[in-house]
């Protein structure tokens, strides 16, 4: 019964998602160690752009993805990409040589134990054990050294089983975010989740977490906006504070510390979009009251074409880079406004 009610759940959430492959829907994005940006298309795989040449390269199952549907990249400490699909768990080391049938990519769902289905983040702790959030089958802890896997559910004490995000903070701790759960915190010593009281400010749908450079933690609420997490207590942040919606999907930190906020308007609020938050950096400014910290909004008239914002990515030259329904998207600083790169980045192989 449990598989059934998460399997339905995804198909909601997704419904206006999947099955699209004109080549225009960008999901997740990533920028490696090298400077490469890397681009989930949906139904086409993931495409590895360099900014510096303007060369891209397309990757699909022909390569040794396991699915041409992306949810979620991810580089590790040694350089290795993850990237979670529906039907598993893929790797692509960039210095190995080609593996079995010419391939470039592992397919790792062969492992025994782990997760095979709907990977919607993966993440590496700090004792090297990597973590996979699965749409309704809870969380894989796999450790590489001895193969062991471990499959964590309700029973340990999540709040769900479809676990949408991540985090290891900078002091070590595992923070979830979920589908219709919450946000709950792993406790290795016990192997046991507990339940995050947040008074109130977090949505039961809890799409992405980061932690700032300045050691808060802010969560992404589909429902209600965000919630950043400082000195032990929460502030709430909406559309009465400047954000652009409050159904938010996506966050991402620049270089200069400000946070970038995408939304989606095929949900509750009916506003999509981006919005960009400067945040104090003087602390006596701060403490005088005199500096100010707020959200400047993006939308289609600054040429995004498209409000439906999923993924956000700057390059190593600063330029910030938006994946949308409609497209992919480079701000152009100078002007505020936005390029279309869509076809720039599938058309130059």
């Amino acid at each position: 019964m449990l598989k059934q009610i998460c399997t339905l759940h995804l198909l909601i959430f997704t419904l206006s998602c999947y099955g699209q492959t004109d080549g225009y829907f960008f999901r997740c994005s990533i920028r490696d160690k090298a400077g490469n940006l890397w681009f989930s298309n949906m139904g086409n795989g993931v495409y590895r752009y360099d900014p510096a040449t303007g060369k891209s390269t397309n990757f699909t199952k022909e390569d040794g993805l396991n699915d041409n549907n992306i949810e979620s990249i991810y580089e590790d400490k040694a350089g290795n990409l993850w990237f979670g699909t529906e039907k598993g768990v893929c790797r692509y080391n960039p210095s190995a040589p080609l593996i079995a049938g010419g391939k470039l990519f592992s397919d790792i769902t062969s492992k025994a134990g782990l997760c095979q289905f709907y990977i919607n983040c993966v993440s590496e702790d700090r004792n090297g054990n990597y973590w996979f959030g699965t749409n309704g089958y809870g969380v894989c802890r796999y450790n590489p050294a001895t193969g062991a896997v471990t499959n964590f559910t309700k029973e340990q004490g999540l709040g769900s089983n479809a676990v949408q995000c991540i985090l290891e903070d900078k002091a070590g701790n595992l923070w979830f975010g979920e589908r219709a759960g919450g946000v709950c915190r792993f406790d290795a010593a016990s192997d046991k989740f507990t339940k995050v009281n947040d008074g109130g400010c977090f949505s039961s749908q809890i799409m992405s977490i980061i932690e700032d450079k300045n050691g808060n933690i802010w969560f992404v609420n589909l429902y209600s906006g965000l919630c950043r997490y400082d000195d032990n207590s929460y502030k709430h942040f909406t559309r009465e504070d400047g954000l652009c919606s409050d159904s938010i999907c996506c966050m991402y930190e620049d270089k200069k510390g400000n946070l970038w906020f995408g939304s989606d308007s095929k949900w509750n609020t009916g506003a999509g979009g981006l919005c960009r938050y400067e945040p104090y950096f003087d602390s006596a400014q701060h403490k005088s009251g005199t500096g100010q910290a707020g959200f400047t909004r993006f939308s289609t008239k600054d040429g995004l074409e498209n409000s439906d914002v999923f993924t956000i990515v700057e390059d190593n030259d600063g330029n910030i880079w938006v994946g949308t329904r409609g497209g992919l998207f480079r701000y152009h600083s100078p002007s505020g406004k936005f390029i279309n790169y869509t076809h720039k980045v599938k058309n130059s192989n």
